[in-house]
């Protein structure tokens, strides 16, 4: 299997960007984006995607888990904020069938299921008949 040719280039910033024939952003071995300041986002086709890990991983230690160009994650919240401060999605909509879909640092919890904000008491009910089924 013939391995693809990527562009590589630096920009005045030391920004390094990894290109595919195309012109679009891509790295299929790592990080396609990469700031000297540490930031880095992990595209394949210029779509953020990494099944391995977050694709943006900013500098003041925010992570954002990305499949397709969707904010996805099946383990966990699919971003992380550096304040403590968490949202779970799947499919870029944000779910979270075993609790609040957003949690935020101050304490506030919101609850989403495919997208849709539930009330607490809406979510247990949805969850309470998830089990019945």
């Amino acid at each position: 299997m013939k391995k693809e040719t990527l562009t590589v280039k630096t920009d005045e910033h030391g920004t390094v960007k990894y290109y595919n024939a195309s012109g679009e952003l891509h790295n299929p071995d790592g990080a396609a984006l990469v700031r000297a300041d540490g930031y880095k986002a992990y595209l394949i086709n210029g779509n953020l995607h990494n099944p391995n890990g977050p694709a943006i991983v900013d500098t003041d230690g925010s992570k954002a888990y990305y499949i397709n160009d969707k904010r996805h994650n099946e383990n966990g919240p699919a971003v992380i904020y550096a304040n403590g401060s968490k949202s779970y999605f799947i499919n870029g909509n944000l779910h979270n069938p075993h609790g609040p879909a957003m949690v935020w640092a101050d304490g506030d919890k919101y609850y989403w299921i495919n997208g849709k904000e539930l009330t607490e008491a809406e979510f247990k009910t949805w969850q309470a008949e998830q089990t019945a089924i």
